[in-house]
């Protein structure tokens, strides 16, 4: 029997009772975790995630009501004052379920697998998430926020279903949970990945795009960052059509986000997501993983197209988390709430008198006009800050007006922050970082990335090879997840691209390797979220299930396979490249939609070349890292593994394929002239002829005129041989801008 539909067609007898007094939740005022605390004084007494808990509600054979939710979110706010504090709801809950509180951040793997069972039966998400479990945490309903008054009618329908109808409950959990662990663990047929399936996928999410103001649809309006790095993925691969009308659609979106009300004008930063299409009216918490991923888009942007502003919003971002996100240890704190003052936005938002109370009446008007007060919903009334209608003549008036704002927003209270410290977003920031120092010449940024690792490292590693998840006042806690393993590694590899040192792939190896180990499905090729040591606590009311769709983040199997591909390119040995083609056969037929893009991105860096101002070859045997200097030379710097070489410019037999530099602009640059290294004249063992080759480390130089801060593709190719064989020849492509001075 299919009892959900009977649930909401009963009527609700919930009885009111009087206030009941706040205490101090016992086992809430102490938890790791600011969320928890948070609700440490509701009138709902709430119970941990923890095994004791749902032995009582065996014990009392009570069903469980499970809310996941964040300390930035501004919905979680409200449900926790018009719900949780309110005492007839309360009473109902505390009398009639286990009530269950959750950080979705510091549980990922639960947060992802009850928020489908929510998306399932009400074709809808988001925070907070109620989920109502039975007492061996398998899932019967699940819903987003709802008004108080529909929230009664559910408790009631449930509590009644639970007293007369509890074995058809139980059994439909039983039905939930098993489609959703098959659905959550199910194989897809290999495809194979071509560039004309990546021409194609970019062609499909283009069209998707606003033409007005970018992004993806049309509201709410979120980043889409996966899908973002996929179409600029898509750009420095290719100059077809699809590409380049993808990096339009690219550069508009990113366009709208620096003008936008999304951005904070005043301190840097990025909300959350809009609630409009024009990315004008946000919702206000400011997530680091959101900070670190689009840093590393407006810097990757920057890199691909040579255009200034998209540098120096990466460096507007980076710095507002260096300089309100970041631990004095050197770790990131996960969030920057949407409230204050028991309201969203008023941290952000501005009325007319408390424009003309900061700036005077004239330039209040002047603000108000420009910038334009919100006509309907929730800020009606407020404006936000934004410079959809600046022009370049407005500039330094309005930069004088957003310093005026930013003394008056100093006397306001500022929302709290969530100061736990989370491994996977802790890694995004971290890769952020490493990337942007590497495109724009920033030092800053690495000092930063490296101490944020040494930390990780250092102080959330239970023995050589566990990693726990969160950090909070001094203590780690929570196993570490697939995620957080997935995301540190390729953070790692970052670092070595930047710094060459070893340390960093060394502990890469070391992290993947415990991926191999904990995390593998054997018989599939693809891992699980959760470790092979996980307890029903960690996997909910279903079995171990896998993270293979791109939403907010890029998917832990796609982080993974960027891993594998990463390590492949950089050892040398034929073991990387098999586990790395075994992965993308169990992956690739799951890259077919716009929630694929991390897989699909990652497969062709491993089936062709790889991509970004440092790359690999001849299976690990050389490191190119492409650089455009101040002076207009662009520098190539190779370095050999020991016992393999390239070719020189001017090989001394015929059927040896040169090394060879082009640089290809839309607009020729006058190239001065390419100076090669001076070649080494050697015999090896397949040939009989003396060789002229480069071996170890070497610079080829490109000296240009008239280069100014255009983006220099350069092409280089190269064929790679050791003593006993020569490997196919192959083509690197960079796509490069300057270092960008601060201003």
């Amino acid at each position: 029997m299919n009892i959900l539909p009977w649930i909401f067609a009963t009527a609700l007898a919930v009885p009111i009772a009087p206030a009941l007094a706040a205490q101090g939740n016992p086992r809430l005022v102490k938890a790791p975790s600011p969320y928890l605390r948070l609700h440490a004084n509701d009138l709902v007494k709430w119970y941990p995630w923890e095994e004791a808990t749902f032995e009582l509600a065996r014990k009392r054979n009570l069903p469980v009501l499970a809310s996941f939710g964040y300390t930035a979110c501004h919905w979680c706010h409200v449900m926790q004052e018009t719900h949780f504090n309110v005492p007839d709801i309360a009473k109902a809950i505390n009398e009639n379920f286990i009530p269950v509180i959750v950080d979705r951040e510091r549980r990922p793997e639960l947060d992802e697998a009850y928020m489908l069972v929510t998306e399932a039966l009400t074709r809808r998400g988001g925070w907070p998430n109620t989920v109502f479990l039975t007492p061996e945490r398998k899932p019967f309903y699940g819903t987003g926020y709802i008004a108080p008054d529909s929230f009664r009618e559910i408790l009631g329908n449930i509590l009644n279903g639970w007293e007369s109808q509890q074995q058809d409950l139980i059994a439909e959990a039983e039905r939930l949970s098993e489609l959703l662990e098959n659905f959550m663990t199910r194989k897809a047929e290999a495809a194979e990945i071509t560039p004309e399936l990546m021409n194609k996928t970019a062609a499909e999410l283009t069209s998707q795009f606003d033409e007005f103001s970018g992004g993806m649809g049309s509201a709410p309006k979120f980043f889409q960052q996966s899908i973002l790095m996929y179409l600029l993925h898509q750009a420095e691969r290719s100059d077809g059509p699809e590409a380049k009308a993808g990096l339009a659609a690219v550069e508009l979106t990113l366009n709208s986000i620096i003008s936008g009300g999304i951005h904070d004008h005043i301190e840097g930063g990025l909300h959350r997501y809009t609630v409009d299409p024009g990315w004008r009216i946000p919702h206000f918490e400011k997530m680091l993983y959101d900070q670190a991923m689009m840093t590393q888009a407006y810097s990757e942007a920057y890199r691909i197209t040579g255009k200034p502003g998209y540098g120096h919003m990466a460096r507007k971002i980076a710095d507002y988390v260096l300089a309100d996100l970041t631990d004095p240890k050197g770790g990131f704190y996960a969030t920057r709430d949407a409230d204050s003052e028991g309201e969203e936005g008023t941290f952000y938002v501005w009325t007319d008198e408390q424009l003309v109370s900061a700036l005077g009446v004239d330039e209040a008007t002047y603000a108000i006009e420009k910038f334009q007060i919100i006509s309907e919903g929730e800020l009606a009334g407020k404006l936000v800050l934004n410079l959809d209608n600046v022009s370049a003549k407005d500039n330094l008036r309005v930069k004088q007006i957003f310093d005026k704002l930013a003394v008056a927003r100093t006397k306001r209270e500022k929302p709290q922050r969530d100061e736990k410290l989370v491994v996977n977003w802790n890694a995004m920031m971290i890769s952020a970082l490493a990337r942007t120092s590497m495109i724009l010449g920033d030092e800053a940024y690495e000092k930063a990335a490296i101490k944020s690792a040494q930390f990780i490292w250092d102080n959330m590693r239970n023995g050589e090879r566990k990693l726990f998840r969160s950090y909070f006042e001094g203590t780690p806690s929570i196993e570490a997840k697939l995620t957080d393993y997935a995301f540190l590694a390729r953070a790692f590899l970052h670092l070595h691209d930047l710094t060459g040192g070893q340390l960093w792939l060394e502990r890469a190896n070391i992290l993947f390797q415990t991926m191999e180990d904990d995390f593998s499905d054997q018989e599939v090729g693809d891992f699980f979220s959760t470790s092979s040591s996980s307890t029903t606590n960690e996997t909910g009311g279903f079995g171990r299930f896998k993270s293979r769709q791109d939403s907010d983040l890029a998917s832990a199997n796609g982080t993974a396979l960027e891993v594998a591909t990463n390590l492949a390119q950089r050892t040398l040995g034929p073991e990387s490249k098999r586990r790395t083609e075994k992965l993308i056969a169990a992956l690739s037929g799951f890259a077919n939609s716009a929630g694929g893009t991390s897989i699909l991105k990652a497969a062709d860096k491993f089936l062709r070349t790889g991509t970004g101002p440092v790359q690999y070859g001849g299976s690990g045997a050389y490191r190119v890292h492409a650089q455009q200097m101040e002076d207009e030379t662009i520098l190539l710097q190779i370095k050999m593994a020991p016992g393999w070489h390239i070719n020189a410019d001017k090989p001394l037999e015929n059927y040896l394929i040169p090394t060879k530099v082009t640089l290809k602009t839309l607009k020729e640059p006058e190239i001065a002239k390419i100076i090669y290294p001076e070649a080494e004249i050697k015999k090896l063992g397949f040939s009989e002829k003396p060789l002229a080759l480069y071996e170890g480390t070497f610079d080829i130089r490109v000296e240009t005129k008239n280069l100014n801060s255009k983006t220099s593709h350069i092409q280089l190719e190269i064929q790679t041989c050791s003593d006993q064989i020569c490997l196919p020849p192959e083509m690197l492509n960079f796509k490069i801008a300057p270092p960008l001075p601060r201003g």
